[in-house]
């Protein structure tokens, strides 16, 4: 329960905008359309200046004329949209996503006909038209099938994005032009020296540019949040009754004139600078999905002043938990327009808001600190889904917090999800951080770490994102690259017909092919959406806040300080399973013949039980059988040496992440029949390296034993989904079982687990009477969401998954 009536109002009022089977579940939410006229407006005004100057002008015509919100009860204030209730369009990014959102019941009937001018508008102009130049036709229907690939980001505009939120709350962003407009005059003063020097003197001319970009950029953000001072003291003088709330408005209106344009000097100061640029980086500037922020990290020093030493902004333990309970709700209640493809990848979630505590720092001492733990309690207060929380687990992390970090699993919260500490460390020694670098690190979204701090951060998810979805490559490496259950094209390149394999290396070179072709497809669509990025969609105000593109002259669309690449690997154990059971009944024991699969296989196994029922017998991943766990290390082998012949924009070679977020259900539906025993349509695995549902037979150790042997340092993540006792872990012994699992799982260095604690019962009341259980969270894969908002079919997803058992609980 929320810790203050406040939180208590915003949350019985909180227009939440999360999605269930790609559709708002909450049916007033409707399209904006200030943002798309505004930047428009500008688009039209300044046509034949530098791109970059164009896009810092459309950015600031955006700020300084949108609807600015401060609503009842807020102590954090500000929104990217002019209601509460509505979403924003971004017509320069993807044609066919704002058509279907212009098409769509959430665009209002009276602004269909300016929307849908405004869509036409922007058509030559969106990354999505400009990317498909380079497509033969071809390859634009295997990609946009979404069903190998994840369509290219130039068509879905889906992005994500690390802000360096430190530079803004340490400098405030009058220090941060008086740095750029110092590079602006040496630039200048050098473009008047004589001799002239064309090579040293012709790359400033784009540089100037740039930094001029950005000065537009922050002068507007800083006009823009004194927008909010203005309204607030509006509000106080001459509407507000309540002398409580004068006083509070008249503080929000201070520090809204003062921050993000001064340095942040205590609590509330940080937290409304970090929403600010949050609300900048993901939904004005440009759209991106994540919360990515090492929180209590960003916020400790500001709770030390406001909390402990009472010098700025004084207040107590309880108000500033009060504070990120605030927080909770206004991220739960910030909407996005995703592509359809993603809103249904993402069910019953917003928009994978997920921030990272924990950890060690940089000189082998603990890094968590009391804000840990108020994040933590906020968290298991609200209970609010969003935004879900990754912690950095190490042996020298404190007793008392990681108690916290059991206390939300054990509730059901599906959060916090654990990573280990050194491994995610050494993923980015690998890329050229340094020491001190790589242990500031957080995950960017669901599972990759990268780099935090005052520069490169990871700017653009054309660095590390995307989906190869390795069953659906496994299935038409049966039928010679053929799609016959799906899309019914040539969806990959012709590798051979399975009834003439005789051997399994012949199956396992033509699985490999259909991927090395995928990974190419994937990451040619990846490289050419970062350099239209680059040239038509710059974020100048994003690269005004990191050191290093100040410091470059160079936009962060496209500048690459520290490299980052990874791509997801999704549907992963339905191919490993389907390999071991071919090679077992198969190549080994010879029960069946390849023609027999096929013809079962194209039949749905309809008339061919007893045989489904054999293939799905055969020992599956995640039960440490020498046998299965060998055929699947191989299989995770093959897919880290096809990435790494790939070289990526950044110049380095990506590293696969097993992931699998909503695509199980959604994507997995697109895969037919298969040799593990499942049906044409059923869900796939449920995570990056966690057994099928239900397969796992043998006890959580067993499933640790099987996960560790595939070497996790090979790949950028690789995520482990488990679900334990609900009854055990809210026992007397319920911390000391699960400390004793988590010694394990470090000890046997496995990158990520995360947790399910609900009993079937309970969850099986929920579909029958979901009004009982309006906060029953469950973990789906990578984010949670409440259950009883997830379709039924998903529901049945998450009671299949095999509940585990420490033994009994005395």
């Amino acid at each position: 329960m929320p810790i203050t009536e406040r939180t208590k109002r915003l949350k019985a009022r909180c227009r939440w905008k999360h999605t269930s089977a790609g559709e708002f579940v909450d049916e007033s939410i409707r399209t904006g359309l200030e943002r798309a006229r505004l930047i428009t407006e500008s688009h039209k005004q300044t046509t034949g200046e530098p791109r970059v100057i164009r896009r810092a002008k459309g950015f600031a015509n955006i700020l300084n004329n949108i609807t600015v919100i401060i609503q009842e009860d807020e102590l954090i204030v500000g929104d990217h949209v002019e209601h509460p209730e509505a979403i924003p369009l971004y017509p320069e990014l993807s044609y066919f996503v704002t058509l279907d959102l212009v098409r769509s019941k959430y665009c209002p009937e009276e602004l269909k006909e300016e929307a849908m001018e405004i869509a036409k508008y922007w058509e030559p102009y969106t990354m999505q038209r400009k990317g498909e130049a380079y497509y033969t036709p071809d390859e634009l229907e295997r990609a946009y099938q979404f069903s190998t690939v994840e369509a290219p980001a130039f068509v879905t505009g889906f992005n994500s994005i690390v802000p360096p939120y430190e530079t803004v709350q340490e400098d405030g962003l009058l220090k941060r032009i008086e740095i750029i407009q110092g590079k602006i005059d040496e630039a200048m003063a050098q473009l008047k020296k004589t001799p002239w020097n064309a090579t040293e003197n012709l790359p400033l001319m784009d540089k100037i540019n740039n930094w001029r970009a950005m000065i537009i950029a922050d002068e507007a953000v800083i006009a823009w949040a004194r927008r909010h001072a203005r309204l607030a003291r509006i509000i106080a003088e001459n509407f507000e009754t309540d002398p409580v709330r004068k006083k509070e408005l008249m503080e929000i209106s201070d520090i809204c004139h003062r921050i993000p344009a001064e340095p942040a000097k205590g609590l509330r100061d940080a937290v409304q600078c970090k929403w600010f640029v949050f609300l900048i980086a993901h939904g004005l500037e440009r759209y991106a999905s994540g919360y990515a922020q090492q929180e209590d990290k960003l916020l400790y020093p500001y709770y030390k002043i406001s909390v402990i030493d009472k010098s700025f902004q004084p207040m107590t333990r309880d108000e500033a938990q009060e504070l990120v309970e605030c927080e909770r709700l206004k991220i739960s209640e910030h909407g996005s327009c995703k592509d359809r493809g993603h809103r249904e990848a993402f069910p019953g979630s917003n928009d994978l808001f997920i921030l990272t505590i924990g950890g060690i720092k940089p000189d082998g001492s603990d890094a968590c600190n009391d804000m840990t733990d108020i994040i933590l309690d906020a968290a298991l207060s609200v209970r609010t889904t969003e935004p879900s929380i990754a912690f950095r687990w190490h042996p020298k992390g404190r007793l008392e917090t990681k108690k916290r970090v059991f206390d939300c699993i054990a509730a059901g919260l599906g959060y916090p999800s654990i990573k280990h500490e050194d491994i995610n460390y050494s993923q980015l020694i690998k890329w050229g951080a340094t020491p001190e670098q790589a242990r500031d690190w957080l995950l960017v979204l669901c599972m990759s770490p990268g780099v935090a701090g005052r520069r490169a951060t990871q700017k653009c998810r054309t660095e590390g994102g995307g989906c190869v979805f390795v069953a659906k490559c496994f299935e038409i490496a049966l039928y010679n690259g053929y799609d016959a259950t799906f899309a019914n094209i040539q969806q990959g390149p012709e590798t051979g017909n399975a009834e003439e394999f005789e051997t399994f290396d012949q199956l396992f070179e033509a699985f490999r092919k259909q991927i090395q072709y995928a990974i190419s497809l994937a990451i040619k669509g990846k490289d050419i959406s970062r350099m239209i990025e680059q040239h038509y969609l710059q974020i100048p105000f994003i690269s005004s806040i990191d050191d290093g593109c100040v410091e470059a002259g160079q936009d962060a669309s496209g500048y690459v300080e520290l490299p980052n690449p990874w791509h997801n690997i999704i549907l992963n154990t339905v191919a490993s399973d389907s390999l071991v059971a071919m090679k077992k009944l198969i190549f080994d024991e010879k029960k069946y013949t390849m023609q027999e699969l096929i013809t079962a296989l194209k039949a749905n196994w309809q008339g061919y039980e007893e045989m489904r029922r054999d293939f799905w017998n055969v020992t599956k991943w995640g039960n440490d059988d020498p046998y299965a766990d060998e055929i699947t290390v191989k299989f995770y082998d093959m897919l880290a040496e096809e990435f790494s012949k790939v070289i990526m924009y950044s110049g380095v070679a990506p590293m696969p992440l097993g992931q699998s977020v909503g695509h199980y259900v959604t994507v997995g539906s697109k895969v037919g029949p298969t040799p593990n025993g499942r049906l044409h349509g059923e869900a796939a695995d449920d995570g990056g390296i966690s057994p099928y549902m239900g397969a796992d037979k043998k006890g959580p150790t067993a499933v640790l034993k099987s996960v560790s042997k595939v070497n996790a340092r090979k790949f950028k993540g690789m995520l482990l989904n488990q679900r334990l006792s609900a009854e055990q872990m809210r026992s007397e012994r319920g911390f000391d079982l699960w400390m004793d699992y988590m010694d394990t799982w470090y000890d046997l260095e496995i990158d990520h687990v995360q947790f399910n604690v609900a009993s079937t019962k309970e969850l099986r009341a929920a579909q029958e009477e979901p009004e009982k259980y309006p906060d029953l969270i469950v973990r789906v894969a990578g984010f949670s969401a409440r259950f009883v908002d997830l379709s039924r079919y998903a529901q049945d997803t998450i009671i299949a998954r095999t509940e585990q058992s420490f033994g009994v609980a005395q």
